[in-house]
């Protein structure tokens, strides 16, 4: 694990719980305690936590954290490459759909060049990148304001793309989902173009891997029920999977596992 990837996982831990030792990152990381150390003292000096006696204490707002597109990129990849392939069986040739610039929505998009006769709608320069390769897929990007930060396009030209538009298919990625609170993200502008996009979708389909529960942020997106159907990975706490599930969602945990015969992975669903 590289030391970005390594200092984005104890940035997302101090998140959740807010203090934490340093044996605990150590068994979590898989790392030694000297390691450690360098970790926590690198991001005390970024701001983000207070070293205490055998750990560290976040000075980060748990509702506005929102960690760099490079970082996702490189945080869960098994999980979000689990949690595409689920999501691609759902995808239709034929279908008018929007991809969501998250970086599990990402994967998805790369799961999806070579099919025929689709149409994505996009918020995403990075899979509008991805699909320009693609002979069968239509590619229509909303436009908008640029985040660099996390490379979604969002603002009043996006908005106006999005007023005029129906869709068989939202594919959206979750920040932060609670069953109770609800879906939300760290920006508001991000908030707005999920609440469009859902409004014009005939399905909602919801990606999210288990670090995304039992976490809300700033910008309220909608409740729950919003989603029809929720994509998760195995390591997902089982109640949130059964709260889910009573509150009307279509849930599917995307597993990995081997057949006989077969060296290579394949997904089985759990609905």
């Amino acid at each position: 694990m590289l030391a970005e990837e390594r200092r984005f996982r104890i940035r997302e831990i101090l998140t959740a719980q807010r203090t934490v030792s340093a044996s605990e990152l150590c068994d979590r990381l898989s790392v030694t305690a000297a390691t450690i150390r360098r970790d926590l003292a690198a991001l005390e000096q970024e701001g983000v936590l207070v070293r205490s006696h055998g750990g560290a204490v976040s000075r980060m707002s748990s509702t506005n954290f929102q960690p760099t597109y490079d970082a996702l990129l490189r945080s869960e990849n098994e999980e979000k490459r689990q949690i595409a392939r689920a999501a691609e069986q759902l995808v239709l040739d034929g279908d008018t759909i929007f991809l969501e610039g998250s970086t599990t929505v990402f994967e998805l998009a790369r799961r999806l060049v070579h099919r025929h006769r689709l149409t994505v709608v996009t918020n995403s320069p990075t899979i509008v990148c991805e699909l320009q390769r693609s002979g069968g897929v239509t590619v229509m990007c909303t436009g908008g304001d640029l985040h660099k930060d996390t490379f979604y396009l969002s603002g009043e030209w996006a908005h106006r793309a999005l007023s005029e538009i129906r869709l068989d298919k939202a594919i959206l990625g979750v920040s932060a989902i609670d069953p109770r609170y609800g879906v939300s993200t760290a920006h508001h502008a991000e908030a707005q173009i999920t609440r469009m996009v859902s409004k014009a979708a005939k399905t909602r389909i919801a990606l999210a891997d288990h670090t995304k529960f039992g976490r809300q942020r700033f910008a309220f997106v909608g409740p729950v029920t919003d989603i029809d159907i929720l994509i998760t990975d195995s390591g997902t706490d089982l109640d949130f999977i059964e709260q889910l599930r009573e509150a009307g969602l279509q849930v599917i945990v995307a597993e990995p596992s081997r057949t006989k015969g077969d060296n290579s992975r394949t997904f089985k669903q759990k609905s």
